[in-house]
């Protein structure tokens, strides 16, 4: 009895293990083939946005290069205008100004001589300046007390004889820019006013001084 019951109950439970058997294997497929459509649609989804995006970059590119192309374009045609633009400056060193200075300095470095650095010294050439100017020499014409003035100097100081000399290479330069067409106008005007300074000066220094010296006639003996 007890056998014929483990046979019966043997029986029965395997019965519903193959009945469950293909409805599990329609539950697979069922979940597989949905994972494959939703792994088909996440490509397709995919796909798409890879193709969008790069239809975005494309046109983003033909756009840059088109602005390249344009920026290119306006910088070549500033160039030109630039280019066929009279230039702004000159090497006359007339109108422009490399240093603005309040006490209207001339520009030194450009009248200069020596424009390149100098060699250095040797000795000899040391030693011959240091003698020079522990034993300087006086080249002043000897004063004769007989008249106010000595008649080695014409019957004019060194004072008034330089600033005379100032007064005609002022008049001389003067006369050299008003001929110069290029020369500016701030030029002229500067050398006018340094013009009537000087002027001035030797007007002053020349009644002051006259009435010493017409005083016995210094003056008219000594051009005598």
């Amino acid at each position: 009895m007890s056998e014929e019951i483990k046979e019966s109950t043997v029986e029965i439970s395997e019965v519903p293990v193959s009945e469950s058997t293909p409805k599990d294997g329609s539950k697979i497929t069922a979940i597989k083939s949905e994972a494959a459509a939703k792994t088909a649609a996440a490509v397709e989804q995919a796909e798409s946005e890879l193709i969008a995006a790069l239809a975005k970059v494309t046109t983003a590119k033909i756009a840059a290069e088109l602005a390249a192309e344009e920026e290119y374009r306006a910088i070549a045609a500033e160039i030109k205008t630039i280019l066929t633009k009279t230039p702004t400056f000159t090497n006359q060193r007339k109108g422009e100004e490399i240093f603005r200075r309040e006490m209207d300095e001339p520009e030194f470095f450009l009248a200069k001589k020596d424009r390149f650095p100098r060699p250095i010294l040797s000795s000899d050439e040391q030693d011959e300046l240091t003698r020079k100017v522990e034993i300087p020499t006086d080249n002043t014409p000897k004063y004769i007390p007989q008249h106010v003035l000595s008649p080695e100097f014409g019957g004019m100081s060194n004072y008034e004889s330089g600033v005379g000399k100032f007064l005609e290479e002022t008049k001389e330069k003067l006369r050299t820019l008003k001929k110069d067409p290029n020369t500016s106008k701030k030029d002229i005007i500067a050398t006018q006013k340094e013009l009537e300074y000087l002027e001035s000066i030797y007007e002053n220094y020349y009644i002051g001084m006259n009435v010493f010296r017409t005083a016995k006639g210094g003056r008219n003996k000594l051009r005598e």
